[in-house]
């Protein structure tokens, strides 16, 4: 398969967000999704000061071990460029509303007003992400997510800012924790990456291809693994989905054996920072266990990773390459 070429502006922002063609990307985008973390019980509690905190503890202590940071508009990206904790590694920022846990799930993604492609590009921003659910079988919702995705990857083609698009499958005929949906997991998650894949998206952002709970076999995950790879024309990393760390671990090896590029890890990495009330022993866990979990992940991505580069690259340029490189006068 021929690499696919990007942009020079695509391609610096690539490199920026990556080490040596490698993605070990922190994900703190969350933001509702966050509170119910924290406090379960009460989760409108947690104000808004308490969740800026919380991320600066994480980003300043964890995310400077990372090649990116996968931040939100509301609560981090800003605060964390103000605060020079990300000024360093590769900063990437999320387009839409939807939160994780939005009640009833928005099978339409809403992209949050007021917020833009080319705002996240202003900010200096090295990538835009775009999160939204899911699903080939469900014909005329999905013929919606990929007209507003056609839309996100215009504005990010204009703009010369690569876009990490996140599709997130959900069940349609059949239950979420039914046999034949975690049986059918594979063949979705592929045949969604191949879709998103086709309208442009310059890397993706995918969930594990099979349901480890339904199946214990890793040389079956390695062979979807190696299908999902084999489908699209782009890099792919790994999203963690909420999944325990040494599930999320053991995950991250077998996708990279198979083709991953590295992952954009969540919660599998800091979620149990939340447990803590006391500042003082959040940073002393962050400072421990969390670097540790980004040392022992970063080793794996170095060893068994599949660069971005070795998919993607610049577009030729010649001494007059910019008189035909789009922009504002």
């Amino acid at each position: 398969m021929a690499k696919r070429r990007v942009s020079v502006g695509k391609y610096r922002a690539l490199y920026r967000a990556s080490a040596g063609g490698l993605f070990t990307i922190l994900a703190l985008d969350h933001q509702d999704a966050l509170r119910s973390v924290m406090n379960p019980a009460a989760p409108m509690d947690i104000s808004d000061d308490e969740i800026v905190a919380f991320k600066h503890d994480v980003v300043s202590i964890v995310g400077r071990k990372c090649s990116g940071i996968l931040l939100d508009p509301l609560y981090s990206a800003a605060q964390a460029i103000h605060n020079n904790t990300v000024n360093q590694i590769g900063l990437l920022v999320e387009l839409e509303k939807a939160d994780y846990e939005m009640n009833p799930l928005p099978r339409v993604v809403e992209l949050r007003s007021d917020w833009c492609v080319a705002k996240i590009k202003r900010m200096g921003a090295d990538g835009v992400k775009l999160f939204f659910y899911y699903n080939p079988d469900d014909v005329e919702i999905a013929q919606q997510q990929e007209q507003i995705v056609s839309r996100v990857v215009e504005q990010c083609d204009i703009y010369d800012i690569p876009l990490y698009a996140e599709p997130i499958i959900y069940p349609f005929r059949d239950a979420a924790d039914s046999a034949a949906y975690a049986t059918d997991r594979a063949r979705l998650v592929i045949e969604s990456a191949q879709r998103i894949a086709e309208l442009g998206a310059d890397v993706l952002k995918l969930e594990f291809p099979l349901d480890i709970a339904h199946n214990l076999d890793e040389a079956q995950w390695a062979d979807a693994c190696r299908q999902l790879t084999n489908r699209i024309d782009c890099p792919w990393v790994l999203l963690s989905a909420g999944v325990d760390y040494e599930s999320f671990r053991k995950q991250v090896r077998i996708a990279c054996e198979n083709g991953a590029s590295g992952y954009i890890g969540g919660r599998a990495i800091w979620g149990e920072a939340c447990q803590f009330t006391e500042r003082t022993e959040r940073v002393s866990w962050l400072n421990k266990t969390g670097t540790e979990r980004i040392d022992e992940l970063s080793a794996i991505v170095n060893q068994y990773a599949r660069r971005w580069s070795d998919v993607i690259d610049c577009e030729p340029v010649s001494t007059t390459w910019y008189q035909s490189y789009e922009g504002d006068e």
